[in-house]
């Protein structure tokens, strides 16, 4: 982040950000000879630097925010990227413990980003190793019963609760950011469901996946198959809190 601002101060330093667009910024890292991956990574670091000083009252909007990263052409078809159960880990151990259920929930359930944000505890039932969201919060408007594989109640279990929103107080984008720099990670775009996806067709196969992630078969044996090694697959669903685990 230091280098990045740095950057940036160089080249607007002087210029009054409220003229600056997202798309500006965007032309000004294309014109850097960086890697797509370097370049997402300044970005990101300039769109989370940019709304810290929207949250301060410095600035009106956040231009980066909702614009989408740079693309590389030249790999349309690319295989989805993914997050190794090391690195999982890793990021999991980084991350505030207020925001623990909410991330391994992202992690190791079918659920996208929105569906666990609408997630209530009432709708939780580590009793029966469920998760049933409601047709109304769904993405595709149907009632979902997810299951909660051994590891996730392991997780779970210390923050349970009756009732409550699942998605913390917390700036999610912020604690995100922060945790996967910390773990050396390049955060890319629903990387934990792709990581799910992946991990569940190689150990848990197609039909299951299908159910859990609302997928089509197809698409799942498009773009997951053979994605991870059952070896890594066995690692990804061992994946639990140390011994030493606090939730506060």
């Amino acid at each position: 982040m230091n280098e990045t601002l740095k950057k940036f101060g160089e080249q607007y330093g002087e210029t009054n950000l409220a003229t600056v667009t997202a798309a500006d910024i965007k032309q000004w890292l294309s014109g850097m000879d960086l890697a797509i991956k370097t370049r997402n990574r300044h970005f990101g670091y300039i769109k989370n630097a940019l709304g810290i000083g929207k949250d301060f009252g410095l600035l009106g909007t956040n231009p980066p925010q909702g614009a989408e990263l740079f693309r590389d052409p030249a790999k349309n078809h690319q295989q989805v990227d993914i997050l190794t159960p090391e690195e999982l880990a890793a990021f999991l151990s980084f991350v505030h413990p207020e925001t623990i259920p909410f991330f391994t929930i992202s992690a190791f359930t079918g659920l996208r980003r929105a569906e666990v944000e609408r997630l209530d505890w009432s709708e939780i039932k580590l009793d029966r190793k469920l998760i049933d969201l409601p047709a109304n919060k769904s993405k595709n408007h149907r009632r979902k019963l997810i299951e909660v594989p051994d590891n996730l109640l392991v997780w779970l279990t210390p923050y349970e609760r009756k009732s409550g929103s699942v998605k913390p107080n917390r700036k999610l984008q912020w604690v995100m950011e922060q945790a996967a720099d910390k773990a050396g990670i390049t955060w890319t775009p629903n990387v934990l469901r792709h990581s799910f996806c992946s991990y569940a067709v190689t150990s848990k196969g197609f039909t299951w996946t299908s159910l859990q992630a609302d997928h089509s078969e197809r698409i799942l044996r498009r773009d997951y198959r053979e994605v991870v090694s059952p070896e890594d697959a066995a690692k990804y669903w061992g994946i639990a809190p140390p011994t030493n685990f606090e939730t506060s």
